[in-house]
């Protein structure tokens, strides 16, 4: 019994299945995404429900990625107001997915990046819906594996759709029903979730594909530096100045 390598072993299995099946999906995202940024327009990236929020923030205003993208932070369904409030209760308001659409002005012809292994939960599913009522492209990252297996009605939309299913384009990120991937004899229920790597794995190789495809466009990618470093806030000021009041989360 060696969890650590376990654990390392399970992951790296679960990046190769995305490697063999998924990478096609991924240039078909990327090259929306990067129309999307050549076009001049933001790409939105929403983490709708507690864990699933780490998936937008960490992309915010981090060096080496994009200064065109939207973070959809919404501290309401975030752990950093309570994680039983979120989890039980605010993430599966109804309504609640359609007010943070509203808030975030998003409409006809943007593109949207919906990050939720489970692909269950009500804010998500309404998100998705009410993204792709107002023509905006709605692609995610979830797991199908997990979502056709969740049959807990409190937890999930009233129309029992998953959010592959009300998609316009899905990327498989293998996260297993329960999330947890190491069962040992000695414990008496399988540990170590996965879910978190996952979605944050593909999105970042989504970025850099998406990055790429910018400049092979002819188009210089907005990317962010360090602004810890000499000149990297100044460095960054521009970019800042294209997006501010536009990135709500900034």
């Amino acid at each position: 019994m060696n969890p650590c390598v376990d654990y390392l072993d399970a992951i790296k299995e679960l990046i190769e299945k995305v490697k063999k099946t998924e990478v096609a999906k991924m240039k078909q995202a990327a090259e929306i995404l990067a129309n999307a940024v050549v076009a001049n327009k933001l790409i939105y990236l929403w983490g709708p429900g507690g864990h699933s929020s780490i998936f937008s923030e960490d992309v915010l205003y981090r060096k080496g990625e994009l200064a065109a993208l939207c973070p959809i932070y919404d501290p309401s369904i975030s752990l950093s107001h309570g994680a039983a409030r979120e989890i039980n209760g605010m993430e599966r308001v109804e309504g609640y997915g359609k007010l943070i659409v509203e808030y975030h002005n998003i409409n006809r012809d943007d593109v949207v990046v919906l990050g939720s292994a489970y692909g269950i939960n009500p804010v998500a599913i309404e998100g998705a819906l009410e993204c792709r009522k107002r023509g905006a492209y709605v692609i995610s990252i979830t797991s199908p594996a997990f979502s056709d297996r969740s049959t807990y009605a409190n937890a999930m939309h009233k129309s029992k759709k998953t959010l592959y299913q009300v998609s316009d384009l899905y990327i498989d990120s293998y996260v297993p029903y329960g999330d947890a991937i190491l069962k040992y004899d000695c414990l008496d229920r399988k540990i170590s979730p996965v879910a978190t790597i996952m979605q944050a794995i593909i999105l970042k190789a989504l970025l850099a594909e998406t990055i790429v495809k910018i400049k092979e466009k002819g188009i210089q990618p907005p990317i962010w530096t360090n602004s810890l470093q000499e000149g990297g806030i100044e460095e960054n000021a521009a970019y800042m100045a294209k997006i501010w009041g536009k990135v709500k989360s900034m």
